[in-house]
């Protein structure tokens, strides 16, 4: 009887291992972030955890929120070749609050702990489907989390948003401070909507 216990005990122990990731999703194959290879300083998983913490904070503030300068909104977009999308600045702040440990936890919680913490304006932008599922949920295409204010996706990526056709895209500047974010996020009043031919 004692053996069983014994061995039930080192079962349970195998069993255990590191706490799940709290933020998978900042590992998921639909968000892009910045390539270190080409630029070393730009968005990483940090920063990606330290948004998806930020979530519940987002403000809608069109004085202070980038906002899309192409596509136009309504646009209908040729097949090929890709499209590039580009939004402005907006007015992000430099300093802001305290963040104090923030940007320890954004580390810890998945960020290149052996890097350097991004300190710079940074944006995410969220393609949508325009039409909602069967449940009425709206399937998020990609996620492009950068300091750029452009991006071209791939042929792949591409080829995903032209399959869904109609999109919305929404956009939400921040500011980040070794780590941090201490300014944001903001996002404009309105997604841009626009189509892509099939």
């Amino acid at each position: 009887m004692g053996r069983l216990v014994l061995l039930a005990f080192g079962a349970e122990a195998c069993s255990s291992g590191p706490p799940p990731d709290p933020y998978p999703s900042c590992k998921n194959g639909n968000y892009v972030l910045d390539d270190p290879a080409v630029t070393p300083a730009g968005f990483d998983t940090g920063a990606c955890v330290a948004f998806m913490k930020a979530i519940p904070t987002i403000q809608t503030d069109a004085t202070k929120a980038p906002e899309f300068i192409t596509p136009l909104a309504g646009a209908l977009l040729p097949a090929t070749p890709d499209a590039t999308f580009t939004w402005s600045a907006g007015t992000l702040a430099s300093s802001g609050f305290d963040a104090g440990s923030d940007s320890d936890a954004a580390a810890s919680d998945g960020g290149d702990a052996a890097g350097p913490a991004l300190t710079s304006d940074a944006y995410v932008v969220i393609f949508r489907a325009a039409a909602a599922t069967d449940d009425g949920g709206i399937t998020e295409l990609l996620r492009v989390m950068t300091i750029n204010t452009m991006f071209t996706p791939t042929d792949a990526q591409w080829a995903k948003l032209q399959a869904a056709g109609s999109i919305e895209a929404s956009v939400y500047g921040m500011h980040f401070d070794s780590g941090a974010i201490t300014d944001g996020p903001y996002t404009p009043p309105q997604g841009r909507a626009f189509s892509i031919s099939q």
